[in-house]
């Protein structure tokens, strides 16, 4: 598959159709805003192009790119919890993504050292989606992410972390 085709065949509409509640007892249906679906379409791709990418250099057979799969699977797995727990609102939600966005600048500077076509279109999508993080986190696009978050005591007397 070419980087054309993989564009062609993945995208939002993976991901961008599930509902913020999908696979939740008693099936309501709650709203994500603009910024969350954007986010989430964006995890969606990141995970996606790293399991194609991971495909594409086991197909490939060569030692030397053992780090690429680790950090592209290291992203797929990463991606699929937040993809789980940032439409809900996880308390653990800002810390998810941090950890993903840490995932994917190290997958995203390992696939750029790579000449193959799929490792430049993974690195491509990854800067993507670093910049949609670092968005909706509120951080300036060129300076690394906010640590501090918007915390509120809920009604448990438990601390969440909104976004």
């Amino acid at each position: 598959m070419t980087a054309g085709q993989f564009q062609q065949t993945t995208g939002a509409q993976t991901y961008g159709q599930q509902s913020a509640t999908a696979g939740r007892p008693g099936g309501q249906q709650q709203q994500m805003g603009h910024q969350s679906r954007h986010l989430a379409d964006s995890i969606a791709r990141a995970v996606e192009v790293c399991g194609w990418c991971a495909d594409e250099c086991i197909r490939e057979s060569n030692p030397q790119m053992t780090e690429c799969i680790r950090l592209c699977h290291d992203v797929t797995e990463i991606g699929e919890t937040a993809l789980a727990m940032v439409p809900r609102n996880s308390r653990f939600g800002r810390s998810i993504l941090q950890t993903f966005q840490q995932a994917v600048q190290a997958c995203a500077q390992e696939c750029g050292q790579h000449d193959r076509d799929h490792c430049q279109e993974c690195a491509r999508v990854l800067g993507d989606t670093i910049q949609t993080i670092q968005q909706e986190m509120g951080a300036p696009q060129g300076g690394g992410m906010q640590t501090g978050g918007t915390q509120r005591i809920g009604q448990s007397g438990g601390m969440s972390q909104g976004f």
